[in-house]
């Protein structure tokens, strides 16, 4: 079976992909938040970054092909914003008042507000409620994951723009490479010869490079029919670019082989209808946050991971049963031959 064939079925393995994505988002965050010594596994948050967005570039250019314009970005917010924006208000409502009141200081409802109202344009512009941190490592931050979301939502414009034209439809499999591939030679050239230090110029084209990279998968999913030799020589090229510091210069495709070459496997379809993936990466920051406030640092690393996934989780699955999944059924607005059972995807 072709790469497409895979993932166009509800078995395969691409949801629990993105929960272990999810999972390395904890681990990479856990030694920084908690002020712990020591090397840790802070880049296996990035590496995580990097597998959602080939992933969704994959998805987002399947959608794309399928779905009329408006009706695509109509989707594309129901999937990402109410949750953000939920995710917003309980950590104003909720995590900051109770952060305040584990520090031993006032509760500031203007900066609470500020907070939700800064931030509802998916940019993240306040990071921290006033008095809520009070004595956390990184007292900067609520939510330090959300910086994603910006660059997410401009891919899925930028995208579906490209995937517009009738031509970038036609010749996709020229197209969506030769993108990639020149988003890739902009970011060699800004961290070689061009010494940019803009982080967000270089933050944006290093997500780019990835989700592009997804994209110009799905372009050749047609053809490509994985065998666990191309996923093995993958995982190795990326493990050898990462050792040498190399794998955001050069490791998009070999990433992107790797992930969707696993999220192919044939699985049972449970994974494929509750995703959890969305509502652990939006709420495992501040609820390690909020632990780390609660004395739990003391007890270390491995503590603060799995009281934080035995935390999260529900949250999660509120999230998608409460918000996010009834959103989806908002599809048929703008495009009523959309069936009433929503997919995650």
């Amino acid at each position: 079976m072709t790469l497409k064939d895979r993932l166009s079925s509800r078995h395969n393995l691409l949801n629990a992909v993105r929960i272990v994505f999810a999972a390395m988002v904890i681990l990479g965050h856990a030694w920084p938040l908690t002020g712990a010594s020591g090397h840790g596994l802070e880049f296996l948050s990035d590496v995580a970054v990097n597998g959602f967005f080939l992933v969704s570039g994959y998805l987002i250019a399947e959608s794309r092909t399928r779905t009329p314009f408006v009706p695509y970005l109509w989707r594309r917010l129901l999937r990402i914003y109410p949750g953000f924006l939920v995710s917003l208000l309980v950590v104003a409502a909720i995590f900051a008042p109770l952060g305040a009141r584990l520090g031993g200081q006032a509760f500031d409802l203007r900066s609470a507000a500020g907070f939700v109202l800064s931030n509802s344009a998916l940019r993240i512009t306040q990071w921290e409620i006033d008095g809520s941190l009070a004595g956390a490592p990184v007292d900067g931050a609520w939510n330090g994951s959300l910086w994603t979301l910006f660059y997410e939502a401009v891919a899925y414009l930028a995208l579906g723009a490209v995937l517009s034209l009738s031509v970038a439809v036609r010749r996709a499999r020229w197209v969506l490479p030769a993108l990639a591939l020149a988003v890739i030679g902009l970011r060699v050239l800004a961290e070689g010869p061009l010494e940019v230090t803009t982080t967000l110029y270089l933050n944006g084209l290093r997500l780019a490079g990835y989700f592009l990279a997804g994209a110009a998968v799905w372009a050749w999913s047609d053809r490509w029919r994985p065998r666990p030799w191309h996923v093995a020589a993958a995982v190795a090229v990326y493990l050898v670019l990462t050792n040498e510091g190399w794998a955001d210069l050069f490791g998009q495709f070999p990433l992107a082989v790797a992930v969707l070459g696993i999220g192919s496997l044939p699985s049972r379809n449970w994974t494929t209808r509750t995703d959890l993936s969305y509502g652990v990466y939006i709420y495992a920051y501040p609820v390690q946050q909020l632990l780390v406030m609660l004395g739990t640092a003391a007890w270390g690393v491995t503590a603060n991971i799995m009281l934080t996934v035995v935390l999260v989780l529900p949250l999660a699955f509120l999230s998608w049963t409460l918000v996010e999944k009834p959103a989806l059924r908002a599809k048929r607005l703008l495009d009523p031959r959309v069936p009433v059972s929503p997919s995650p995807q």
